[in-house]
């Protein structure tokens, strides 16, 4: 119903084409242009619309649509049990349920089955809540007008239902209520709830709590009324089974059967599909709950007696009866044999009966192609006299036992076979040749192939192909030097820790010194963190042709990596110089000269311990090579040529200058730290540039 403040929307279209928002004036109209006011309050939505439209026909060539636009407001007070009691501005069109969810809901004390709708003075309406939660009945939720009064009074009497029914809770009385008129609340007793004993537990005369007990099969006990604060106890249904017996252990279908009079051992096992493989016969147990005490007794069985019914054995069950059927490995050892060696499965597998040679090895998986097939060999392991341990060994051709020959012997529990490798089973081993050869890849070798053969198989070599410079990679000279050097970390890792330990010495210098060897041990640590051993083997290779009359003609191994790299065009300067680069080779130039194009040696250089290591992978020192020239014709001849500093290179050859290392005296250790910080640090070093020249 319209009233002041209501919104109406008018769209005109035709010869004029306009959209109207008409409010309701305070004085019950609406002012249409070119008609005037129009009076529309008190009116319906639907009277109001026909009477617009019909003086809106008063304008030639116009036709006329209203819609609803704004409502408007009203001032309703919401009072008593709400949480939130006050005077709310609510729509027009809002009902009593409205005006309860704005003051926040009825609170815990309110009552909902007694809700006052109050106007002019009056009570218009009483609502009950149940109506709406319970049943989806609106038809008392009336719409509100101005000034209207929502009162929620103090909640009535109040009975509780717990246990099993489907909806447990504290339920408001309205008026006289029975049992089964506040279950029938509750949504009534559960599939599981035991409706032979319904307690009301109930207060007294304010004095005393009282209990009592009703039979919901009686129509005086349904009737029974509830009184505030009572408090309903469903109770659930004894778990316990009747009428049963129950079945377990080693039975195809174990679980609970229907007990009828006269049922038999062997009729229960006839409900479970019969027993499973391995059932142990000679005895089953039966357990009884007897007499009011309900004492437990257990009754031995010989199953199999009982299966054959004869009537010792075959006992006639009561009421709750159990009956456990036990598994062969459940009351005796489980028999077992093992197979070891060169089968795909080895391991011990139970013995069945007359389990062969032949069974053991098919159930183990069949033998590996690497089996040795004349000769296996059985330890058997058994008991003489009762007293003592007897052990005997059986050889076995299993060529002969896997075809079913004299050789398939019958296995006994406890015996263990053993299959041997063939010897000198190995798979197809192999080398890699990379690099500069006609044909690089993978090559099958056999035992004492050499290399100048498997070079020749490759196709010989490129035209730019520079054999000296050659790389051969070995796995097992890479795990022994993998080895050495993390032993060599280890050790510098040791010597660290002691140093970092040691006490502070007397004397500012040995204390700076002892800081800088630790800051030295820890740089040479952090530097070679990642670095890997190669595993090459140094190689004097100069000419293909001649390679098969010298040592370097070396016996190839599974794995082996030959890389033969094209002709190097500079040699590198690494180290501790101003500019560390490789330089174009030049074939009249010697150590001093690429070092000299380098830069020189830094300021943190150790000059005396510059060594070369060539592109063959060998290390050349100052000291080295005056020692190879002490035997020469003229003594005199290393110092006239220079030593180190005068050596001629070849292409690929790198000159490494390590970094001047901090010499620590005064230590008490059998072991000098700096030759150990020395040889570590050549040793990684030397490593590390072998590592990136492959």
């Amino acid at each position: 119903m319209l009233g002041p403040g209501d919104g109406l929307n008018v769209l005109l279209w035709g010869r004029l084409n306009q959209t109207l928002n008409l409010m309701v004036q305070r004085d019950g109209t609406v002012l249409m242009p070119e008609i005037g006011p129009i009076g529309v309050a008190g009116m319906t939505f639907e009277q109001a619309k026909r009477l617009i439209e019909s003086r809106a026909d008063q304008i030639t060539g116009v036709q006329v649509a209203v819609t609803m636009g704004q409502i408007r407001t009203i001032e309703v007070f919401v009072v008593g049990k709400v949480n939130h009691p006050g005077l709310y501005m609510i729509s027009a069109l809002s009902h009593v349920s409205n005006a309860l969810g704005a003051a926040g809901g009825v609170s815990k004390v309110g009552s909902l089955r007694n809700i006052e709708l109050r106007r002019d003075g009056r009570t218009v309406e009483v609502m009950d809540l149940y109506s709406v939660l319970m049943h989806g009945d609106t038809s008392a939720d009336v719409r509100l007008e101005p000034r209207d009064v929502v009162f929620v009074p103090v909640i009535g009497a109040v009975a509780g239902v717990v246990g099993d029914v489907k909806n447990p809770a504290i339920y408001e009385l309205k008026g006289p209520q029975n049992l089964s008129g506040v279950l029938r609340m509750a949504g009534g007793v559960s599939a599981f709830g035991y409706g032979q004993r319904i307690q009301v537990e109930r207060i007294q005369d304010h004095a005393r709590r009282v209990a009592i007990d009703l039979d919901l099969a009686q129509a005086s006990a349904r009737n029974v009324r509830i009184a505030d604060g009572d408090l309903i106890k469903v109770f659930t249904v004894l778990p316990s089974e009747r009428n049963l017996v129950r079945l377990s252990g080693n039975v195809n279908r174990p679980g609970s059967y229907q007990w009828y009079p006269g049922m038999q051992v062997a009729d229960l096992i006839r409900e479970g599909q019969g027993v499973a493989d391995h059932t142990y016969f000679d005895y089953a147990l039966l357990r009884r709950v007897d007499g009011p005490e309900r004492k437990t007794h257990f009754l031995p069985v010989n199953l199999g007696d009982a299966l054959r019914d004869e009537a010792a054995a075959n006992l006639v069950l009561q009421r709750d009866d159990a009956l456990t059927i036990y598994n062969e490995s459940e009351l005796q050892e489980t028999p077992t044999i093992t197979v070891r060696g060169e089968v795909r499965r080895p391991g011990t597998y139970p013995l069945t009966d007359a389990m062969r040679v032949s069974d053991l090895i098919y159930e183990a998986g069949g033998l590996k192609s690497d089996a040795y097939r004349k000769h296996a060999e059985i330890a058997r392991t058994q008991l003489v006299d009762g007293a003592r341990a007897g052990f005997s060994y059986l050889s076995v051709d299993l060529r002969g036992a896997l075809d079913g020959g004299a050789d398939d012997l019958t296995l006994i529990r406890g015996d263990e076979l053993f299959v041997q490798q063939a010897s000198n089973w190995h798979k197809p081993w192999e080398v890699r040749i990379e690099g500069e050869v006609a044909r690089p890849g993978p090559y099958v070798i056999h035992e004492g192939e050499r290399l100048a053969a498997v070079l020749e198989l490759a196709g010989g070599l490129r035209a730019d192909a520079y054999l000296p410079a050659t790389v051969f990679v070995r796995q097992s000279v890479q795990k022994i030097e993998q080895q050495r050097l993390n032993e060599s970390r280890l050790r510098l890792q040791e010597e660290s820790a002691r140093l970092a330990l040691m006490p502070p010495q007397p004397g500012q210098g040995q204390n700076a010194n002892n800081a800088a060897a630790l800051a030295m041990m820890q740089q040479v640590l952090a530097n070679t963190e990642s670095q890997q051993a190669v595993g090459r083997i140094v190689l004097h290779l100069s000419n293909l042709r001649m390679l098969s009359e010298t040592v370097d003609n070396i016996i190839l191994e599974n794995r082996d990596r030959i890389v033969i790299p094209r002709i190097p065009a500079s040699v590198n300067v690494l180290g501790q110089v101003y500019n560390p680069t490789a330089i174009v080779y030049q074939p009249d130039l010697t150590v001093r000269d690429y070092l000299e194009k380098a830069g020189g040696p830094s300021e943190g250089a150790d000059k005396d311990h510059i060594f070369v290591i060539t592109a063959n992978g060998s290390v050349l020192t100052d000291e080295g090579i005056k020692n190879s020239r002490k035997n020469a014709l003229f003594p005199l001849l290393p110092a006239i040529g220079g030593g180190l500093m005068g050596t001629r290179l070849g292409p690929g050859d790198t000159v490494y200058v390590p970094e001047q290392l901090v010499y620590v005296s005064g230590l008490q250790y059998a072991t000098d730290i700096t030759q150990i910080i020395a040889n570590s640090a050549m040793a990684l070093a030397v490593f590390g540039i072998l590592g990136t020249t492959i």
